[in-house]
Parts: C-alpha cells; sequence; structure tokens
C-alpha cells in the first residue's frame, strides 16, 4: 500500500517512482503537549506558582510549534531506485541513498516504540556511512520495502 504525500498538482515522471513516504510518528508531540497541560494543571490548582505556569506554557507552546515544523518537513521517501531522508526546516538535510548502495538496515526500537509501530530506522550504505531518521512511523514496513527492492 503505497502512501503518496504529494503538495503539488504538477505530476513528474520522479512522483511515479514512488513507492512509500513515511513521515515521523505522533509520539513526538507527547511531551510539549504534556508540559503544556502540566503549566495549565499549576497555574490552575497553584495560584502562587503562576509565574512558573506562564514560563512552562510558553515554553511548551514553542517546543510544540518547533516540533510541529519538524514534522512537517521530515519524511522517508522511498523510489524503485533510492531511498531520500529529508530533515530540516531552517537548515534542510537531504539524503540519498542509492539502491545498490545500501548495506543494511537496522530498527531500534523500545518497548512504547513497538507497542505504538515507531522507532529509529538507521541505513548503512557501502563504505560504513550510516544515516539515520529518528521517531519515523512504521519503521518495519519501511524496511520491508527497502528489503523488496534491493532484492528484486
Amino acid at each position: 500500500m503505497a502512501r503518496n504525500t504529494s503538495v503539488s498538482n504538477v505530476t513528474t515522471n520522479n512522483d511515479s517512482d514512488i513507492i512509500y513516504v513515511a513521515k515521523l510518528h505522533w509520539v513526538i508531540f507527547v511531551w510539549p503537549i504534556a508540559i503544556f497541560f502540566l503549566g495549565l494543571f499549576l497555574g490552575i490548582e497553584f495560584w502562587q506558582m503562576k509565574e512558573v505556569a506562564i514560563l512552562l506554557i510558553v515554553f511548551s507552546i514553542v517546543w510544540l510549534a518547533a516540533t510541529w515544523i519538524t514534522y512537517q518537513y521530515s519524511s522517508l521517501t522511498i523510489k524503485k531506485n533510492q531511498v531520500i531522508i529529508r530533515s530540516g526546516f531552517l537548515v534542510r538535510q537531504t539524503i540519498d541513498l542509492p539502491m545498490k548502495k545500501i548495506e543494511s538496515i537496522d530498527i531500534r526500537q523500545n518497548v512504547c516504540g513497538s507497542l505504538f509501530q515507531y522507532g529509529m530506522l538507521m541505513i548503512t550504505g557501502t563504505g560504513g556511512t550510516r544515516n539515520s531518521i529518528n521517531f519515523v512511523d512504521k519503521p518495519l514496513t519501511c524496511r520491508r520495502y527497502i528489503e523488496q527492492l534491493i532484492h528484486a
């Protein structure tokens, strides 16, 4: 099942090569939202801590905005002949890995990652170069698609 998240209406030949697009998992929003609600709780229940509560709320809103920008501008695109890892907003990093140059694909998940289907996908290329993307949604699916294309 391919998932295409193309923004533009113009279709190019490169878009037809896309097999799968993985975004980051929603779990990256948990801590900023938890800090926001902690600030609300402190501000409502303990009026003496109003300044601390406001500081926590402002901090969490800034953190949430930065996390949303990271979420919007990070992806892992699997094409027929290459894997593209994109991350960053102000400092944009794009890593293009040809399928022929991929040696191994490692997935690192903790218990929560296994339950909620997220983790770190680390791709090792020829020469020992390692490229990774953290908190990727459904990393096992990504690995399956890449391995199928490598062995095809």
